[in-house]
Parts: structure tokens; C-alpha cells; sequence
């Protein structure tokens, strides 16, 4: 005989805490045989073995606690006795029948029954969620919390009064300002209405506010009757399956099973039938996890639903790390006066919200992350993880490895990314679900410090402040001599801001009481969460290795290799490769420096390397890379400058003061007491006149001759530009 103990099916979802159609989809999952039900075979039981264990304990308990009623019966009132009012009086016949006598509790209090009749007793579920959402928005708006956020920015609304922070709550929810304010009117015309009573004034309010159904029966009283509860799962059965049914044909397919059933039956059943409406009422309630899973899979539902990093923080700093690209929200310029925005890219800890390092360009590339790699490996750690993005710049081979093809032929079997050889292990992140990398919020906060210049874009470039337009007006002037220079700031100017703003704004002053920082700053947790073992660091020729930048190239003449860097040749010599000219080698140029390169070159029986140095032409190669492209501009600056012969001093220093670096004090302040610009002052007897002056006279045969030496004796413009410099360094 089967002793296996069943529950109906709402019974159970009640000791589960969950709705009955979310049990029964874990019940399917687990893949359980449901009984029918003895007194209605159209409902299902479901056995207690298939219960959770908290739910077992509840439904054992629920048991004794019956049990035990029907043992002990009921508490009954007994007198006691005057002398010892702390002992009760004990029946002298029957068993002693344990209670605890009723405790005064203490009548509820005026504010107490205000709240409890402020609601209508019976509020279907489906609207609480409509009532506590405007009961958090009326509150806000009538008990001050405006003053709070005086002064601050919010949605885009500057906070002065309680009609500014009125739009910010619009904006937040999504509702008109007028929709608030009518509601606030309504409210304030019953607490101002003398015939209805004070204890039912927030009753009237929340009566009239409440939406009310359509005239007919709508799906949710449809479907409550127990009459019609079987067409519930029914319903979902047909819309929740891998054939994407429209609530149309979910609705045909749903009648013709009641008209099957009612042909059964015949006049001893009457079945009703939904409206199409009654069913859309019913389906559009499904949460979207549930719609997800059941209609397009498991793999959208890890997509779009499912957390791809856990929401706790890691244990150790350096466990998680993430990266993302990111455009600057600030129009800036270059030294010729050409207007644009910048890409970055950058890496932060996951566990503390450290910025661990970046990179900038005016596109993103491959070669640009790969920079910003080298930076946060040489400044931070090796992380165990690296959560990235979907683009070829991040899941190129060079990162994550891969097959390389010609022509239909394997080149390479397998070709080991950085992350491979570093033992790092990529995660990629989830395609239409950008917010489960945390670098997406924290480039929200970048916000802060890109409004703070004048020249901020704002998100969307169709809908751009008005001010850009004069800005970009007045630049185009300027560059013709027509009006001053507008307030732009450089490339440079805008990521010294930005690296300043990383690390002591964020990394050393960022605060937040959130599960991740618990009140400290990023780098306080980052040394807090330091694993026990050390953080794994790679030395100098390990990193140059990893990240360095291979190129083959040909050797020139003179044993010399001529990289091409952002515009600009910059050539290397060594003397190993004097007797190589026109062979190919291949060059290892670091990420983070260009005073030098490796150079491996093919010999009898293998391959030699040797290192390469920077010609003195360009003698401030040893420093950084940045540092290197605002040289090269400066010198095609003063190049520019010589060219047009530009005789005046505000627009030298403009130009100068690109590089504030550079030793140019001492011959700016030369060029101001003289209150000019001359090459013939800057470098001497070297540049020749141009030619005779209209009122000076010459022979044929010596103006030639003349022009022969200012031939002869003039210089080149990089000749030129590089006198200039020397001249300002030894003014320095």
C-alpha cells in the first residue's frame, strides 16, 4: 500500500514561499512525477518528499503543532486564587492542560489604527506594488527630502526648491511632473475636506487613486476562481515553451482545449471562456527571468538574467580584474587646432574598485590595449581573472589565442594569447547585457569629472550643448586670425586631469558605504584584501617580453631601422647591424619606453639579437611615450611657426606651451622683452634674405649669384626647429 504523503499544489507553494506556477516549474526540472488528485482529476498533488528541507521541517511541524492541539485542547480562562494570584487553579479531575494565559497586551494607539485603516483591508497583490511606489514618491515630496539634496545635481535637475526635486522624481520613475501634482492636489483637497473624518482621510485618498479594472471581468477575477484555476497553467504551458506562441495563438489554442473539454462533459459542465484581453492581463504579469528561460532557453537566460560575476566581492584584490573602452565626453584639441574626442581604456580591481591602469587614443585598437596591459601589469599585479569585452581589440588572437589560417592552410596549430602564457583566465562578457561588468558603473562616475569642463558633450552627440557650436565657431576664427583662442583644452591637459582625477579623487578619496568599500577608499581595500602570498608581479624583461610590439622591418643603411610611430620616423641604430643592409628583422619595441629597441636578426644556423639605440637627433627618446608624441608635435609646431614666419609673441607661446616641460622659460621671456619673433634672431647669419628689396639696385649676373649662396646656406626646417630647441635649452 503507497503511505507517500501528497499536498495540493497551493498548499505546497505556501510552505515553499513562492508562487504555484514557480513550484511547478521546479518540480518539472527535477523531472517529478505529479498524482492527480482524488476528488478532482484535473488537479495535481505533488508528494512531500519533493518538498525542500525547510519546507519539510514546516510541514512536519504544522503536523504536531495539530497533533498536539487536539491533545491539549484549547487554552481556557481559569481564576486564580487571592492569596497567590501567580499560581492557577488546577481542575481536580482530567489531565493538567498546559497554556499561557492571554497577555494585556495594550489597546492600539491613534496613530496606530490611522495607519492600519489607512488601506482598504482587501488590496489585490498586483497592485501593492502601485501603492507602495507612490507612497515613496508623496513622501518624499511632503516630509522635506529636497533639503537634503540642496545644492546637488541630480538627473541632470540642480536641487534649489521642492519643485526642482518634484522633476527629479518624474524623471526617476518615468511619470509626468503634472501626474505628481495632480496627486499631490487630490491629497491635499481631502486632509482640507471637513466631512470626512481624520482617521479616514488616507483611506478616501488611496480609494480614489487605485486603478480601477475595465467594465467586464478582467483576467486576474477570471482566472481566481477555483472554477477556472486549471486554465491558469494551461495558459502559461502554451505561451512558455521553445515555439514562441503570441498570446493570440496561446488564446486559440486554449479555447479549443475548453471546447474539447466541453464536449466531454456536455450539459453537466459549463466551461467559461477568456477573452483574448483576460489572457494578455494574465501573461503580461510573468516575470521576465521566467519568460526568458521558458521561451528562448537557457542560454538567453544566462545572458540577459543570470549575474555572470558573482555580487559579492572577492576575497583578494587581484582576483578579479575588468576592462572596457570608453569615450571622452570632452571636445578637445591637438596642437594644429583639430577638434575631436579621445578614446580610453581602462582596468580596475573588481574586489576594491581600484583603477589599476589605462591607455588613450584617438581609436581603439588592439595595439592600444595591449598598452593599457603593459601599464596595469607593471603597476599593479597579475591578475587571476580578467573580465573583457566582446571586441576584436579585446578577443583578438594576441590576448586570447587562436588558429591562423592562409589560404585554407593551418599556419599555426595554436597560437597562445598573453592571458594564456600569463596563466590568467579571460571571462568574456555577456552579448546585450552590458551592465554585469562593474567598470560600466564606474564609468558613471567619470561623469562627475567630465562635466567639469566647459567643453563637455554630453552622452549623445546629436543632442550636444548649444555652447559647443560657439566654441567650435570661435576655433575655426581663430585659426584665421580672426578672434582670440577659445577655451579648448589640449590632449594633454585633459588626461594629466584625468590620471590626477584617478589617483586622488577616486583611487585615494573615493568613499562608499556599499558592500564593496564598507567606508574606505579603493586603495585602503586594495591593501585591506592584499592576499596572504603576495600580489604576483612580473619583472621588467618579463613584461617587455609579453606585451612588447613585434614588427618586421627592413634594415637601412648604416645599420639603422626606421619605425613609423603616430606620423613620425624615429631611427634606431646599432652597430651589429652595419653589414645587414636590406635584410628583414624583427624589432621588439616596448609599450611604456622608445629609447630603445631589440632587434632579432637571421644568422648562419639561427637567429642573433641585439638592442638598438635612438639616434641624438631625437635625444629625448628614454622618456616616455607620451612625452615623446608632445615632442614631435612641438617640433612640427616650431616648424609651422618658421614656415609662416610668425612674428609675434602670443602666438609662439601658445604653441610652446603645448609641452609645458620643455626648457622654454628663458627664451620666452627673451622674446617678450623684445617683443618679437625673428628668425633671423633665432638662428643668426644662417637664413639668407629672400631677395632684394624693391629699392635696391642689382645686376642680373649678382642676384643670381645671391640667390646660388642662399641656397647653399639655407636650412631645413627640421634643422631650423632643432636649433630653436637647442637655443632653448641653453637659455634654460
Amino acid at each position: 500500500m503507497d503511505k507517500t504523503e501528497y499536498l495540493g499544489m497551493k498548499q505546497a507553494a505556501e510552505l515553499e514561499g513562492v508562487k504555484p506556477d514557480t513550484l511547478l516549474k521546479r518540480i518539472r526540472r527535477k523531472h517529478v512525477v505529479l498524482a492527480n488528485d482524488s476528488e478532482d482529476a484535473r488537479r495535481k498533488v505533488i508528494p512531500v518528499s519533493a518538498l525542500s528541507r525547510s519546507a519539510y521541517q514546516a510541514w512536519v511541524k504544522a503536523r504536531v503543532c495539530t497533533a498536539l492541539q487536539g491533545i491539549c485542547g484549547k487554552p481556557e480562562e481559569t481564576p486564580c486564587s487571592e492569596e497567590k494570584p501567580e499560581q492557577a487553579i488546577v481542575p481536580a479531575t482530567g489531565p493538567a492542560k498546559p497554556f499561557q494565559p492571554a497577555l494585556p497586551f495594550a489597546p492600539p494607539g491613534e496613530r496606530e489604527r490611522m495607519l492600519l485603516n489607512a488601506l482598504p483591508p482587501a488590496i489585490p497583490s498586483h497592485q501593492r506594488p502601485y501603492i507602495e511606489r507612490w507612497a515613496a514618491i508623496l513622501g518624499d515630496c511632503t516630509n522635506g527630502t529636497w533639503q537634503k539634496h540642496r545644492g546637488q545635481c541630480l538627473e541632470g535637475f540642480m536641487v534649489r526648491n521642492n519643485g526642482d526635486f518634484i522633476r527629479v522624481l518624474a524623471k526617476l520613475h518615468g511619470i509626468g511632473v503634472s501626474t505628481i501634482h495632480q496627486k499631490l492636489g487630490l491629497l491635499r483637497e481631502i486632509n482640507h475636506n471637513p466631512d470626512i473624518p481624520r482617521e479616514c482621510k488616507l483611506a478616501e485618498f488611496w480609494t480614489r487613486i487605485l486603478p480601477k479594472n475595465r467594465p467586464g471581468r478582467s483576467g486576474h477575477s477570471f482566472f481566481s476562481e477555483a472554477e477556472n484555476a486549471w486554465q491558469v497553467f494551461k495558459l502559461r504551458d502554451l505561451y512558455l515553451n521553445q515555439a514562441k506562441l503570441s498570446v493570440k495563438r496561446a488564446h486559440a489554442l486554449l479555447i479549443a482545449e475548453i471546447e474539447t473539454k466541453q464536449k466531454v462533459w456536455g450539459v453537466g459542465h459549463l466551461y467559461e471562456k477568456p477573452t483574448i484581453h483576460q489572457c494578455r492581463t494574465l501573461l503580461k504579469n510573468l516575470d521576465l527571468p521566467s519568460v526568458t528561460l521558458a521561451r528562448e532557453g537557457e542560454e538567453a537566460y544566462r545572458n540577459k538574467c543570470s549575474p555572470y560575476i558573482k555580487r559579492r566581492p572577492p576575497e583578494n584584490s587581484g582576483d578579479f580584474c575588468v576592462t572596457d573602452q570608453k569615450v571622452f565626453d570632452v571636445l578637445c584639441r591637438d596642437s594644429s587646432w583639430r577638434l575631436g574626442r579621445i578614446w580610453m581604456v581602462n582596468f580596475i580591481d573588481v574586489g576594491s574598485w581600484r583603477r589599476l591602469g589605462g591607455a588613450y587614443g584617438p581609436t581603439v585598437s588592439g595595439d592600444m590595449v595591449m598598452e593599457a596591459a603593459a601599464h596595469m601589469l607593471s603597476g599593479a599585479c597579475v591578475p587571476g581573472h580578467v573580465h573583457m569585452d566582446l571586441g576584436k581589440e579585446f578577443v583578438g588572437a594576441r590576448f586570447n589565442g587562436g588558429i591562423f589560417r592562409i589560404s585554407g592552410e593551418r599556419l599555426y596549430a595554436e597560437a597562445v594569447g598573453l592571458w594564456q602564457r600569463l596563466g590568467v583566465e579571460p571571462v568574456k562578457a555577456i552579448g546585450g547585457n552590458p551592465q554585469t561588468k562593474i567598470i560600466e558603473r564606474w564609468h558613471g562616475c567619470i561623469r562627475e569629472f567630465e562635466q567639469s569642463f566647459v567643453t563637455y558633450t554630453g552622452r549623445n552627440p546629436q543632442e550636444r550643448p548649444p555652447r559647443l557650436a560657439l566654441l567650435e565657431k570661435q576655433a575655426k576664427e581663430f585659426k584665421e586670425g580672426k578672434a582670440p583662442p577659445p577655451p579648448i583644452p589640449t590632449i594633454e591637459q585633459v588626461i594629466a586631469l584625468f590620471e590626477w582625477w584617478c589617483a586622488d579623487q577616486w583611487n585615494a578619496g573615493h568613499r562608499s558605504r556599499g558592500r564593496y568599500l564598507q567606508g574606505m577608499t579603493p586603495d585602503e581595500v586594495w591593501n585591506i584584501k592584499r592576499p596572504a602570498a603576495g600580489f604576483r608581479t612580473l619583472t621588467e624583461s618579463e613584461l617587455e617580453y609579453y606585451t612588447a610590439d613585434r614588427r618586421f622591418l627592413k634594415i637601412g643603411r648604416g645599420g639603422q631601422v626606421n619605425l613609423s610611430l603616430y606620423g613620425q620616423t624615429l631611427e634606431y641604430i646599432a652597430p651589429e647591424l652595419f653589414l645587414r643592409q636590406g635584410e628583414e628583422a624583427e624589432v621588439l619595441v616596448s609599450r611604456r619606453a622608445l629609447d630603445q629597441v631589440t632587434v632579432i636578426y637571421p644568422v648562419v644556423g639561427g637567429t642573433e639579437s641585439c638592442i638598438a639605440h635612438l639616434k641624438d637627433e631625437l635625444p629625448w627618446g628614454s622618456e616616455s611615450r607620451p612625452e615623446v608624441k608632445v615632442r614631435l608635435r612641438c617640433i612640427n609646431s616650431v616648424k609651422g611657426i618658421l614656415k609662416r614666419s610668425v612674428r609675434t609673441m602670443d602666438a609662439a607661446e601658445g604653441v610652446l606651451a603645448e609641452a609645458p616641460f620643455l626648457p622654454t622659460r628663458a627664451l620666452l621671456d627673451t622674446m617678450a622683452a623684445q617683443q618679437i619673433v625673428n628668425p633671423r634672431q633665432l638662428f643668426g647669419t644662417s637664413t639668407a634674405s629672400p631677395g632684394p628689396r624693391p629699392d635696391q639696385e642689382i645686376s642680373g649676373a649678382a642676384y643670381t649669384m645671391g640667390r646660388l649662396q642662399h641656397r647653399r646656406a639655407q636650412m631645413t626646417s627640421h634643422e631650423n626647429a632643432l636649433a630653436a630647441l637647442k637655443q632653448m635649452e641653453a637659455a634654460e
